[in-house]
């Protein structure tokens, strides 16, 4: 994320995303050495690329198809990430960069999914989703999708709004629309943050009752909702 994006979630009271992903990392290996990439910190024309075995994109505000020095700064990091050949995961955002990098086009989506993504069909027979229910809901929050996809990748899963996960055919790269990293409720901070945004779509007993919900979706987790991003840590 860029720097505006980081303040707007200090100001929200939330964590960052890659909180989450380091929680759920330790949690496999507590050995395990992380070291987060901020493109607005970092030089990244001399960032060492190559000491790490596996790198894990979080998720971010904004949209991939603009213009701007942020956007340029992600797709360059991506790209020195892709000519190692080691393996990368990316969450929402995370797809959007990886997707663009191979050529396929991210678009605004007419229907977007606020909290949460509901429905999705596991398409492809995949170790990512061992242990998954075939149907399943998942922490989600974004305007734009991916529209078409490179003869590279393959659909795994998807719902009726956009598709939900590609993975690539050759190489261990492995995207999702929605964020199995992050807890249902963090999304419903964020929400709650920029509530009056969301007033202009839903009424006020809609917004409260959507808010309630993702503290109940986080309460039960009833679809096991970090397994497939557990199962690709472990056997990556």
């Amino acid at each position: 994320m860029d720097e505006s994006q980081d303040l707007e979630h200090n100001k929200a009271g939330c964590f960052y995303q890659h909180q989450y992903f380091k929680d759920i990392i330790l949690n496999i290996d507590n050995d395990a050495e992380i070291k987060v990439l901020n493109t607005y910190k970092e030089n990244i024309n001399i960032f060492h690329y190559d000491d790490f075995d596996v790198f894990l994109w979080t998720g971010g505000l904004g949209n991939i198809y603009l213009s701007n020095s942020h956007n340029r700064d992600q797709l360059y990091v991506c790209e020195k990430i892709l000519k190692l050949n080691k393996p990368l995961w990316g969450s929402c955002w995370g797809l959007q960069v990886v997707a663009t990098c191979f050529g396929d086009k991210i678009v605004k989506t007419n229907k977007s999914e606020f909290g949460y993504a509901e429905n999705i069909k596991i398409l492809q027979n995949h170790q990512v989703y061992k242990n998954k229910n075939n149907f399943f809901t998942a922490p989600g929050h974004h305007y734009d999708h991916l529209e078409n996809l490179n003869s590279e990748f393959e659909i795994i899963s998807q719902n009726n709004i956009s598709i939900q996960s590609i993975s690539h055919k050759t190489k261990n790269i492995f995207c999702t629309q929605y964020h199995p990293e992050l807890p249902y409720n963090f999304i419903g901070t964020l929400m709650h943050y920029w509530k009056n945004n969301y007033l202009e779509i839903f009424t006020e007993e809609e917004f409260n009752k959507r808010i309630e919900l993702l503290n109940q979706l986080e309460l039960n987790d009833k679809f096991d909702r970090k397994i497939e991003l557990k199962n690709w840590l472990k056997n990556f």
